[in-house]
């Protein structure tokens, strides 16, 4: 995939505590970092979000952040790998927040690639 292999990697702001309106990019808490860490690689006008989950117990979900000129409210992305099998061709829908942002679920101690 060219867009993975070439293209610029921009991390992306979550909204950590779900309400799909306040976001930050992730940051420890007490030394440690619990959350999803979602980056994006972009490459002629084609994104692919990635990220991993920090969090080795639990599985996590977050909004994260898009591209707001590559996205519209409506749009697909696909997730073409995931460490939970199950995840593998499933899709989330892009939303008017933040910009545009995916809502993100991330196996424990995990890692997802959408396009």
């Amino acid at each position: 995939n060219i867009v993975l292999r070439r293209g610029r990697q921009y991390l992306r702001p979550i909204s950590a505590a779900n309400d799909g309106v306040n976001f930050n990019l992730p940051e420890m808490v007490g030394g440690h970092i619990r959350f999803v860490v979602p980056w994006s690689r972009i490459f002629n006008g084609k994104e692919v979000l990635l990220a991993i989950n920090t969090d080795y117990d639990q599985p996590r979900t977050a909004w994260v952040t898009v591209d707001n000129e590559l996205h519209q409210a409506g749009d697909v992305l696909q997730c073409i790998y995931s460490t939970d099998t199950a995840q593998i061709n499933q899709s989330i829908t892009v939303e008017a927040r933040n910009g545009k942002a995916v809502l993100l679920r991330v196996p424990a101690a995990g890692f997802v690639i959408f396009e």
